[in-house]
């Protein structure tokens, strides 16, 4: 993850949302409005690249695309 001296830990958690929520709504759109949080933000805490997260989020809950 690229850090600049500028950016906020909020605003990299918040790209990391961002970047989580494009990547899953394109492999389910059936999902939109539908993201556990709680569930990316452990992802985020646990510094999990965004697809390696991904990937984790819909194994676990049963999504295939």
């Amino acid at each position: 993850m690229k850090r600049h001296y500028g950016e906020t830990k909020a605003q990299r958690q918040a790209d990391y949302c961002a970047q989580f929520s494009d990547l899953l709504l394109t492999r389910a759109p059936g999902l939109s409005g539908r993201i556990e949080w709680p569930a990316v933000l452990h992802y985020y805490h646990s510094s999990m690249p965004v697809v390696d997260a991904v990937d984790q989020y819909c194994i676990a809950r049963n999504i295939t695309w």
